[in-house]
């Protein structure tokens, strides 16, 4: 199959940032991907996966997991993820790409400034309401683009969750999100026997890149590693813009 292997790569450095951060697969692998797949294609693909690999982590960290916290972040996930789902179909391809590219930038962008100028991190979120903002853009990011892990961690971040709790709670969003999404594109077609071909294909370097990012937690400081990831993430945002 015409690019297997590139993108069985992709996944697997993907599953490798998942594991080691607690977030970041749809990120890398839907701003990668398009590059050797159709974006239709590649959003479900990513789901698909992202999916396989939050539901191991969930597992993983099943003691820091809070239900009570999580509800309103998943509630207004699933309303948004149709409209989401449906912009997939109506906004053109090439416009998809540049929107994408135009949000990691910002993503990226807000990311370096959090991380050297401690003024840029956002304020406490004290209203509970907010919970349904920041999932309300994650659903409709997850099931336009895949992309919907960015605003939960930005809500994360200011609510100063601890490591645990961040890799507890957060993939337990993404496991019901993911599935609902994945639930959408399965009555639109989308799960294809291409698809699946391609995740079994990817299915050893996932499992690679899974163990690899669980290593490098224990012996790489995730700080640093976060830095090269976003630098990377800058670099391919501005090329699918231009």
């Amino acid at each position: 199959m015409e690019n297997i292997l590139w993108i069985s790569g992709v996944i697997g450095l993907a599953a490798a940032v998942q594991s080691l951060a607690g977030f970041g697969f749809a990120l890398v692998a839907i701003a990668l991907l398009p590059f050797f797949l159709d974006l239709q294609l590649a959003v479900p693909l990513v789901l698909v996966m992202c999916l396989l690999s939050s539901l191991g982590l969930w597992l993983y960290y099943w003691d820091s997991f809070d239900w009570q916290v999580i509800a309103p972040l998943v509630f207004s996930a699933m309303v948004s993820i149709p409209i989401g789902l449906a912009g997939l179909h109506y906004v053109p391809e090439e416009m998809a790409r540049k929107l994408l590219g135009s949000f990691i930038v910002l993503y990226v962008a807000y990311d370096i400034l959090r991380l050297v100028q401690p003024m840029f991190s956002p304020p406490p979120l004290a209203s509970p309401y907010w919970a349904y903002v920041f999932g309300g853009i994650s659903g409709f990011l997850t099931g336009a683009l895949t992309t919907g892990g960015p605003p939960l961690v930005m809500y994360a971040n200011s609510k100063e969750w601890s490591p645990a709790e961040f890799k507890g709670n957060l993939p337990g969003v993404y496991v019901v999100a993911l599935a609902f999404a994945l639930t959408g594109h399965y009555f639109e077609g989308h799960l294809t026997a291409e698809l699946w071909q391609i995740a079994l294909w990817s299915t050893p370097l996932f499992v690679v890149g899974t163990a690899a990012g669980i290593l490098l937690s224990k012996k790489i400081d995730a700080a640093s590693f976060k830095r090269i990831i976003l630098s990377l993430l800058g670099v391919i945002g501005l090329k699918l813009i231009w």
